[in-house]
C-alpha cells in the first residue's frame, strides 16, 4: 500500500464521534493519561462531578472547575454541552478537536480535550484519598471563572 493511503487511513480510523459526549470525554482522558478514565475523577474532590462547591483541593481538581467554567461559557453562546457529540483526531502524540461550523460542537470538544490536557499535565498529583470524595469539607468560596 502506497504511505499516503496507509496515512488517509490511519487518519480515517483516528477520527473519533461516539454516541453521546461523557464516552468521548472518557476516551479524550484515556488518550491523554493512558492509564486513567473519567471514572477515577467523576467523583474527585470538590469540582469533578455534580454539585461542585467550595474551593478546589488540588491542581486536578482546579481542571475540573476550570472544565465547568468552560461548560458555563459555551451555554452563554446558547449551547448545551453534554448534548453535544463531537469530532476529533488521535495524532499519536496530541489530540485535535475537527474543525466544524457547528459552534456547540466545537466549543464542548475544546472544553472536554483542554480538561483531559489538564489531567495528563497534573496526574503525578493525582491523589487517591480525594477519589470518591464527599461534599462536606468542601468549604470556602467557589472562584470564579
Amino acid at each position: 500500500m502506497a504511505p499516503t493511503l496507509l496515512r488517509l487511513l490511519a487518519l480515517a480510523l483516528a477520527l473519533s464521534q461516539g454516541s453521546c459526549t461523557e464516552a468521548q470525554l472518557d476516551e479524550l482522558i484515556r488518550l491523554h493519561t493512558f492509564t486513567h478514565g473519567l471514572a477515577n475523577f467523576s467523583s474527585y474532590g470538590c469540582h469533578c462531578g455534580p454539585g461542585t462547591q467550595g474551593a478546589p483541593m488540588d491542581k486536578i481538581d482546579k481542571c475540573c472547575h476550570s472544565h465547568d467554567c468552560c461548560y458555563n461559557k459555551a451555554q452563554v453562546f446558547g449551547c448545551t454541552p453534554g448534548s453535544h457529540t463531537y469530532r476529533y483526531l488521535n495524532l499519536g502524540t496530541k489530540v485535535k478537536c475537527v474543525k466544524t461550523r457547528d459552534r456547540c460542537e466545537k466549543m464542548t470538544c475544546e472544553c472536554d480535550n483542554k480538561m483531559a490536557k489538564c489531567f495528563r499535565k497534573y496526574l503525578p498529583m493525582y491523589n487517591p484519598q480525594l477519589q470518591s470524595f464527599t461534599e462536606a469539607p468542601c468549604y470556602g468560596p467557589r472562584p470564579f471563572c
